[in-house]
């Protein structure tokens, strides 16, 4: 790691980026997103613990350096009650870089502002107020599955009731449709399926994903393995999904013999050996 940041909120002072020891990338982050334009580059990892927390990593990347024009990074967590802005190295709110790279990070980052963290705001733009800006970028990363499944919690112990889908009783299917039409922002094409048809557009959604993760729509599916499962996960069987919640455990309406509630994830025979994630990204570029 090469370069030196300029942290920037106000007034300014000048910082060398954190050593890659002290503060390593994520092993397996729930998204990884790319961002910025002509001389910039971002590469945000995000993982989420629940739904006001997540650790976050950086790295920010000159790449036109001699233009003149310094990278700028600035991350914000948004919610319905407000937004508080990522705190780089020095306490800062924004990171404009004079060199080749630099990264860093921050573990349980924990907006105790925002009751619910329902995206990270990324901006990257190429260049700051004294040198003049090139162009800037904002990505939206919305937090779908994980606010979803902590929707679907408040549902323990209603009873299974097949081709229902709320408020007080629900099939397999109609528990994530519910789960799902509850989380704020999530796009109006968010429709009612059946387990298996959920299941197809899942494949199929998550078959399109550039390697990098560059074009994830604001409705979108990441397919994981299972070595890389996260809670809130969707997990599908033949004629049935459910979330995943930890510890090999599954949280679904399984059937009409128990309640909504936690079982074995091998309690019945998988599609595969994948899980699937429902997240959303929105971009906009300027000029």
């Amino acid at each position: 790691m090469t370069g030196a940041l300029l942290i920037a909120s106000g007034a300014l002072g000048l910082a060398t980026a954190p050593s890659a020891s002290a503060n390593e990338p994520l092993a397996n982050p729930s998204l990884t997103i790319t961002g910025g334009c002509a001389g910039a580059r971002s590469l945000v990892q995000i993982y989420w613990h629940g739904p006001n927390e997540a650790s976050i990593h950086w790295t920010l990347t000159d790449t036109d350096r001699g233009d003149g024009k310094p990278p700028v990074l600035r991350m914000n967590a948004v919610g319905a009650d407000g937004s508080q802005p990522f705190l780089f190295v020095t306490g800062e709110t924004a990171a404009v870089l004079y060199g080749d790279t630099a990264s860093g990070g921050e573990d349980n980052w924990n907006p105790s502002d925002i009751a619910q963290f329902r995206r990270l705001q990324i901006i990257t733009q190429n260049g700051n107020t004294a040198s003049g800006v090139e162009c800037s970028t904002t990505k939206s990363v919305y937090n779908f599955s994980r606010v979803a499944y902590h929707y679907a919690l408040d549902q323990i112990d209603k009873q299974y009731v097949w081709g229902d889908a709320g408020p007080n009783t629900f099939d397999c299917s109609g528990l994530v449709y519910h789960s799902y039409s509850r989380v704020p922002d999530l796009p109006s094409d968010w429709s009612r399926r059946s387990a298996d048809s959920y299941y197809s557009w899942a494949l199929a959604e998550s078959a399109n994903n550039n390697s990098n993760n560059s074009n994830l729509e604001p409705l979108d599916v990441v397919r994981v393995s299972a070595s890389d499962r996260q809670v809130g996960d969707l997990v599908f069987y033949h004629g049935h999904v459910g979330f995943y919640a930890g510890d090999g455990r599954l949280y679904s309406a399984l059937n009409e013999t128990v309640d909504i509630g936690y079982t074995s994830v091998d309690i019945l025979t998988r599609h595969d050996e994948f899980y699937y994630r429902i997240v959303g990204v929105r971009s906009t570029t300027s000029p």
